[in-house]
């Protein structure tokens, strides 16, 4: 049992609603959504997609309330599991999938609504479909933001047709989480068993990468991005990015700004998954103001402490409220 702090607020937590699973059931293979039932319970596969391992304690929201009580949290932001977003479908069947489960994960919020908050999931696969989900989940269903599945497959965030969920996203005001998908270009290195704890990492930091040397954040100066995993490997190898743009073999636009790093202040890193050094740095990257706490519920440190690598960075008891409680209310529920 932690030390409770009724406050805390974990911005980083994946699920599957319960009753999608049986919507899958009824009506997911006319989008190629199937269920298969197996002895560690459902699994949900995608036409396109590898075989995907079950659902787990990802719908089991039982467990996931007691674990809130232990870490002390008072609300839990919730994304899909990525696995689960549907990018290997059609454009319009990844639409209405999409619309499928942000339906669901609003109810689940509608049932706890002091517990739980919710994360837009949007098909990648168009960006004026990916708009529209956006603006229809953050207007009608009360999301406070979209998680977003960096590079999954074979969809480039950074294609131009996407343009329109950033225009969308910005003028909405709401957070972008990115997140690496299971089924990115890292799930590639090897030896495989890396791709989980580097691979994803990677896909996160290639991604950003592009979007902001891309120009990203000049075309859109008011965007909010929180990168999960404290940002992959992006601010602590900014000065590579840097040479290769200073030196012109990397730069693929004219910044606005000197170089790629000056970018790095405007966005926004959890602690999931890094070291209390790590977490210092970021801070030094970004400022107190844009850290964040997150768990990757149900993956990643669920039995530790989820603030143990902020409380021992050294920051003072104020800095350890906002950035695990602060920060989320300003960012994502837009309280000042």
């Amino acid at each position: 049992m932690t030390e409770n702090h009724p406050s805390r607020i974990d911005s980083h937590a994946h699920i599957v609603p319960p009753d999608l699973i049986e919507e899958a059931r009824k009506s997911g293979a006319t989008l190629g959504v199937t269920v298969e039932d197996t002895d560690q319970g459902p699994a949900l596969q995608f036409d396109g997609l590898v075989h995907l391992r079950p659902v787990g304690g990802l719908a089991r929201l039982d467990r996931r309330l007691e674990w809130m009580e232990q870490q002390g949290l008072s609300l839990q932001i919730l994304g899909s599991w990525l696995d689960i977003q549907g990018y290997t479908l059609s454009a319009d069947n990844a639409a209405t999938w999409a619309r499928i489960f942000n339906e669901h994960l609003a109810q689940v919020v509608k049932a706890e609504p002091h517990r739980f908050a919710a994360l837009a999931t949007v098909p990648v696969q168009d960006g004026a479909l990916a708009a529209r989900e956006l603006e229809y989940a953050v207007k009608e269903l009360g999301m406070l933001g979209v998680m977003l599945a960096a590079d999954p497959v074979d969809q480039d965030l950074a294609k131009e047709t996407f343009e329109p969920f950033w225009d969308a996203a910005e003028a909405l005001d709401v957070p972008i989480v990115m997140h690496p998908p299971t089924h990115g270009f890292g799930a590639g290195i090897r030896p495989s068993y890396l791709a989980f704890s580097l691979g994803r990492t990677l896909d996160t930091t290639i991604t950003t990468a592009k979007l902001i040397l891309g120009g990203l954040f000049d075309r859109h100066p008011n965007l909010k991005m929180m990168l999960v995993h404290g940002g992959g490997y992006l601010p602590y190898q900014a000065a590579r990015i840097d040479s290769g743009y200073l030196g012109g073999n990397g730069r693929p636009v004219e910044l606005e700004r000197d170089k790629p790093s000056d970018y790095l202040p405007l966005l926004y890193y959890d602690n999931v998954n890094v070291s209390a050094a790590a977490v210092r740095m970021m801070h030094d990257v970004a400022g107190t103001d844009h850290l964040l706490l997150g768990s990757d519920y149900v993956f990643a440190g669920s039995r530790s402490p989820i603030a143990a690598n902020i409380e021992e960075a050294g920051f003072t008891s104020d800095q350890v409220d906002l950035i695990c409680c602060g920060n989320a209310r300003h960012l994502f529920l837009k309280e000042v």
